[in-house]
């Protein structure tokens, strides 16, 4: 897409609420992607299977997977005849379902098959694209959408946003979202509405089983969205959005959000936009964060678990999408700049990435610096009041964005969920066992079980003692097909060289 159709797309979009990435979820559709297969026959023996429902060992068994699904577990000393099986080594590995990474944007990008191996090498055997167009849709049921062997499976996408660009009025957003469920999109992504858009919007998504999912625009109370059934919220509603409802004073910030200037969206601006939205807000007004910090300033604890109970009564949804928060509120920091990750990026990009952060070191004073910091800090404390209420959470890294790199982007946020506080379990089934559970899949995938699709990662160590056991990946099965350590480590060489070469930056009109 070019940056005229780029630019009017996100013209209109409200820059105090803009963030990069949005959601796809629970659909009974099935994607008709196609990808080359080439099952083998296997045993893995000797391997502990970890119950991700409970957190249980079972040590010293043997799974044998046929035609891309796991046929039988049995005790690794009785397994019998194996006739032409290949058997897998695998004493003293752990073995868990294959990671989600239930917040990315791969489809359509430029080095989209290097991201996708990437992603692979990491352990990610199924992502949610959450950015989708018309083409994209087209190219899936028409079955011409054909992904690599080594590619994880794509779980879900959207059409278009809605943006204030497409769907100014109710009406323009019901007709938009009609067209799109013709296209075959599995759910409905909302980015920046007006609160009497969002509304009818959602209703008109539920009505023949689309799900709702993405951003809480300015002025839509995120607990009225969550009981008219908005199922997915992501990145904590973009911002302070969903912040906003822990607030002692909820009623007057949110009244005064739509009073901040908007800037004109050139298409220059607008790709910094897709980079890093918080620096276009600052860079239209330096005042642009005082309400945050207002938020952060009247923010209750126990207004905060009443919010929170309402998500985990209403089932809503949410994907938090740390890494991509922080990335954002620190988009100079070190860790991100010098990364050795990097190399899984394209040349061009890395060099843009750069360009911002040096623009964000300038252009973000010291007052506007530490209430970005204490939004970080308010992130991570959102992450464990929800976990503490019970409300349904995922892993997602927003690949796409500034700074967030295919595959070990996710790892990352394994990391800040631990840091939030959240237990090695509850990490595991935010990136197996939940993801399963809300695209509603429990009978094909999320435990280690018979019957189940042999999509798997091999640990090194116990990922329920430990969440950097998460990190220790010694082998992934993807739909039956092995790939060893060094078999990983080779896609990853392959794919930072493509990405090396790579002068183009990526053409994506993605609204995260």
């Amino acid at each position: 897409m070019n940056k005229q159709k780029l630019t009017k797309q996100i013209i209109s979009l409200v820059v105090s609420t803009s963030f990069i990435g949005c959601a796809s979820g629970p659909s009974s559709q099935t994607s008709s992607e196609k990808t080359a297969k080439s099952h083998e026959s296997l045993v893995v023996k000797g391997v502990t299977i970890v119950n991700t429902q409970s957190g249980q060992l079972q040590a010293n068994m043997a799974v044998m997977i046929d035609a891309g699904k796991i046929t039988k577990i049995v005790p690794a000393e009785s397994i019998g005849d194996l006739g032409s099986k290949r058997v897998i080594d695998a004493t003293g590995k752990y073995v868990v379902p294959g990671f989600l990474d239930m917040h990315a944007h791969v489809l359509g990008e430029t080095a989209a098959n290097e991201m996708a191996a990437v992603m692979l090498a990491h352990g990610i055997t199924g992502y949610r694209q959450m950015s989708g167009s018309e083409e994209i849709l087209k190219s899936r049921k028409d079955g011409q959408l054909v992904l690599p062997e080594n590619s994880p499976e794509v779980l879900g996408m959207p059409g278009s946003a809605l943006l204030r660009s497409n769907a100014a009025t109710p009406e323009a957003a019901v007709a938009l979202i009609q067209k799109e469920r013709a296209e075959g999109a599995d759910f409905i992504k909302v980015v920046d509405v007006a609160p009497n858009v969002f509304f009818p919007a959602l209703a008109e998504a539920k009505k023949s089983g689309e799900y709702f999912a993405g951003h809480i625009p300015a002025g839509v109370d995120a607990v009225q969205a969550a009981k008219e059934g908005m199922l997915s919220i992501e990145h904590l509603g973009g911002v302070d959005t969903v912040l906003m409802s822990c607030s002692m004073n909820e009623a007057s910030v949110r009244k005064s959000m739509g009073a901040e200037t908007t800037v004109n969206m050139s298409p220059e601006m607008a790709k910094l936009t897709i980079a890093n939205p918080l620096l276009v807000r600052l860079t239209a007004n330096q005042n642009a964060f005082l309400k945050t910090r207002t938020i952060i300033d009247t923010y209750s604890d126990s207004k905060c678990k009443k919010v929170a109970e309402t998500f985990a009564n209403y089932k809503t949804w949410h994907v938090p999408t740390l890494i991509r928060n922080q990335t954002m509120q620190l988009a100079d920091k070190a860790e991100y700049t010098n990364s050795a990750n990097l190399q899984y990026v394209p040349r061009s990009t890395r060099e843009y990435w750069d360009n911002v952060s040096k623009q964000f070191t300038k252009t973000v004073k010291p007052v506007a610096r530490e209430t970005l910091r204490q939004l970080g800090s308010m992130d991570m404390k959102l992450v464990k009041l929800f976990d503490q209420q019970g409300v349904k959470m995922m892993t997602g890294s927003d690949l796409g964005g500034m700074w967030v790199v295919p595959g070990a982007s996710l790892h990352q946020e394994f990391d800040l969920l631990a840091k939030a506080g959240l237990s090695p379990l509850k990490v595991l089934q935010m990136t197996t066992l939940n993801g399963a559970e809300f695209l509603g899949k429990r009978a094909t995938m999320g435990t280690v079980e018979a019957g189940k699709e042999a999509n798997l990662v091999l640990l090194n160590d116990n990922p329920v003692k430990s969440v950097a056991s998460l990190h220790k990946i010694n082998a992934v099965i993807k739909d039956g097909k092995f790939y060893s350590e060094q078999a990983l480590d080779q896609m990853k060489k392959e794919a930072a060289a493509k990405m090396s070469a790579m002068s183009e930056t990526s053409s994506s009109s993605h609204v995260h």
